[in-house]
């Protein structure tokens, strides 16, 4: 990411009305809500305690754009689009990267009263060395306990395009590995750290790299919808932040 898109997405982050603004803007002339089907997967980081009320209204809001479903069925689902190239309607995927402890927190009690289903995607080095904000082991099994997903965002949360292949394949066998032995169970996803093609991982190499290591799908950042036959190699995920309301909303389903 280049410097000055570095600085724009912190200060439309941090800036709600300048960031509403700018959603106002792109939205003009575009579908509202979306007129055609597909899997819009959602990714997320935190939802503080101060985010429960606007992260509850947000889901209830989606569930009007979208049916919920799992990645694992979101993933059955564009595979099994078939010749039609249609899925039969417009799905929502929920995601969490990092394995904060706030979305544990506040997070999970929500998806679990409005049976949204979630992927989360934990770092397990980060778990292994107890890092503050991070949840731990017991925290992920409660998670799988409550249905949830949990998959691989690596052992170290590296840029992979730095590393060399041997390194590429140590972060991901390392941590699929270890979720596997602490939950008793298959980690069948991996969402790459960052997820911007070319600057952090490099496309012809690292999804092979992650498809011979076990995985079923390697998501990235890239924003935009899923369609029919789209690639689970390189599936798209689109940024959500809690608070985040209407403007925000139909622009993540026009794209």
């Amino acid at each position: 990411m280049s410097a000055f898109r570095a600085h724009l997405t912190r200060g439309l982050r941090d800036n709600p009305l300048a960031r509403a603004a700018v959603v106002r803007v792109l939205t003009l002339g575009k579908p509202r809500g979306g007129a055609d089907d597909g899997v819009l997967v959602l990714f997320y980081h935190n939802v503080r305690a101060e985010d429960r009320g606007p992260f509850e209204r947000q889901l209830r809001q989606l569930r009007e754009l979208g049916d919920f479903v799992g990645l694992s069925d979101a993933l059955r689902l564009v595979a099994g689009a078939g010749d039609s190239g249609r899925m039969g309607g417009r799905f929502i995927c929920v995601t969490f990267d990092d394995g904060y402890t706030d979305a544990f927190d506040n997070g999970l009690p929500i998806l679990a009263a409005q049976n949204v289903p979630a992927a989360f995607f934990v770092i397990s080095g980060w778990i292994d060395e107890n890092r503050p904000g991070v949840i731990g082991w017991v925290e992920c099994r409660e998670l799988a306990a409550a249905g949830m997903e949990i998959g691989s965002h690596s052992a170290t949360h590296p840029h992979l395009a730095t590393l060399g292949e041997p390194e590429v394949e140590a972060e991901l066998t390392a941590s699929k590995a270890r979720i596997e032995a602490e939950l008793g169970r298959p980690c069948l996803h991996f969402a790459c750290p960052y997820g911007q093609p070319g600057e952090d991982y490099l496309p012809d190499r690292d999804p092979g790299l992650a498809r011979a290591a076990g995985y079923q799908s390697f998501l990235t950042t890239v924003p935009r919808r899923a369609h029919a036959a789209a690639d689970p190699w390189t599936l798209p995920r689109v940024r959500m932040e809690p608070g985040w309301g209407d403007a925000e909303l139909r622009y993540a389903f026009s794209r």
